[in-house]
C-alpha cells in the first residue's frame, strides 16, 4: 500500500473550521474516482457516484471520516508579542509544553510554547501544567507580531513524518488515517456495490461532532460507519485490560464509548465479515472518547451507526504512531462492508 496520500493529508493544515486544505485533497481524490461532490454551509464534504443514485430497493449507506484535527487559537496579544491561546478538541497542557507550532496568520508564522530551562531553579515541572501559564513566542517584536497576527488566527502542529516497514508517525492520524482508510477502499475494485452510497469528509468532529449533526439530518441515512483514529493505549507499564486497542492487533470495532452503544447487530455483521476474509481485528469496550457515529446514531430519524478505527499510539498530540498492518486491516474491512451491506438484514 502507498502511503504517500496519508502523508499529504497529515501534512495539511486543518483546525476546526479551517479545514480547507485537507477538503482540496479529498475532493480531488474522489474526483479521480468519479465521484460528484459538493459542500454544505457548514463544511462537509458530501461525495455520491453519478450511477448510484436514490434506490428504493438498496440500504442508504454514510460512510464518514472527520477533517479537523485538534489545534489552537490566538486568544490575546500582550504588548511584548506573546500570544495566548485557547484549544480547539481536547490537547493536555502537559503535552504542549516546549512544543513547535505554526500560526496561520497573514502568513505562516513558526512559533514556540514557552518553556522556562532546567537551569532556573524556579521552574519546578513535576507537577501538572496549566494552559492558563502557556503562550506562544514567535520571536518577532511586537509590532511585527501585530501586524501579522490577530485574535482568532488558529494555530497546528508543524507536519512530521517517518515512516518504516511496520508504522508511520505524523501528527493529525486522527483523522487523516480515517480519511486515507475510506479513500484507499474506494479505489478498490468493488465486486459490487450493494447500496446508495454517501461519503462524508466532514468538519468540526474535534468541537462535538458538529458536522456529522449536520449532515445525517441532510443524508438521513440507513447505515452509517464513522472511520476513526482511536486510542491504542498499549503502553508499558499499563494494566492488560487498560490498553485498548493495540498496534498490530488490527481494526478497532468498538462497542461502547462515552457516548455511543454501537449497534451490536451492525458490530457482529463486521466482526463475521472480518473473521470469513481473515481480517484482523479487536472489539473494544470502553467509557471515554467518541467518534461522529454517537451523531450519526440519534440524530435525525435515527441511525444504525458503527465506527472502524486504526489505533493510534498518542493520541491528541504533536506525533502519533499507527501500524500499516492496522491501517490495511481497516481498508479491507471497508470494502468487505461496501461489498455485502445487503446481507447485514439477516443480522
Amino acid at each position: 500500500m502507498d502511503f504517500s496520500l496519508l502523508k499529504r493529508l497529515t501534512a495539511a493544515a486543518g483546525a476546526p473550521s479551517k479545514e480547507e486544505m485537507v477538503k482540496a485533497i479529498v475532493e480531488q481524490e474522489l474526483h479521480t474516482l468519479g465521484f460528484q461532490c459538493r459542500t454544505d454551509h457548514l463544511g462537509n464534504l458530501i461525495g455520491q457516484l453519478p450511477d448510484n443514485g436514490q434506490k428504493n430497493d438498496l440500504p442508504k449507506v454514510l460512510i464518514d471520516a472527520h477533517m479537523d484535527e485538534v489545534a489552537m487559537m490566538v486568544q490575546y496579544i500582550d504588548e511584548k508579542g506573546f500570544l495566548r491561546f485557547i484549544t480547539l478538541g481536547g490537547i493536555e497542557a502537559n503535552c504542549l509544553y516546549a512544543q513547535a507550532v505554526l500560526v496561520h496568520g497573514k502568513e505562516v508564522i513558526p512559533g514556540i510554547i514557552g518553556s522556562l530551562p532546567p537551569h532556573i531553579k524556579a521552574n519546578d515541572r513535576s507537577g501538572p501544567v496549566s494552559l492558563d501559564e502557556l503562550f506562544i513566542d514567535t520571536g518577532l517584536p511586537a509590532a511585527e507580531v501585530k501586524r501579522l497576527i490577530a485574535v482568532g488566527d488558529v494555530v497546528t502542529f508543524p507536519a512530521t513524518w517517518h515512516e518504516n516497514d511496520y508504522s508511520v508517525q505524523a501528527k493529525a492520524l486522527d483523522d487523516r488515517v480515517g480519511l486515507f482508510v475510506m479513500i484507499e477502499a474506494l479505489k478498490s475494485s468493488f465486486k459490487s456495490l450493494a447500496c446508495e452510497l454517501f461519503v462524508v469528509a466532514s468538519v468540526q468532529e474535534e468541537m462535538g461532532l458538529k458536522g456529522a449533526q449536520s449532515v445525517v439530518k441532510a443524508i438521513e441515512p440507513d447505515i452509517a460507519i464513522a472511520l476513526e483514529g482511536t486510542v491504542a493505549n498499549d503502553l508499558p507499564g499499563v494494566a492488560p485490560h487498560l490498553r485498548l486497542a493495540q498496534l498490530g492487533y488490527g481494526a478497532e470495532l468498538r462497542l461502547s464509548d462515552s457516548r455511543f452503544l454501537a449497534d451490536k447487530r451492525l458490530c457482529d455483521f463486521l466482526s463475521g465479515l472480518a473473521r470469513k476474509d481473515g481480517i484482523s481485528h479487536q472489539i473494544i469496550v470502553k467509557k471515554f472518547g467518541g467518534t461522529n457515529a454517537a451523531a450519526f446514531q440519534v440524530e435525525g430519524s435515527g441511525t444504525r451507526a458503527g465506527a472502524i478505527s486504526v489505533p493510534v499510539r498518542y493520541l491528541h498530540s504533536p506525533v502519533g504512531i499507527a501500524g500499516k498492518t492496522d491501517i490495511e486491516a481497516c481498508v479491507r474491512l471497508l470494502l468487505a462492508f461496501l461489498e455485502n451491506v445487503q446481507n447485514l438484514s439477516a443480522y
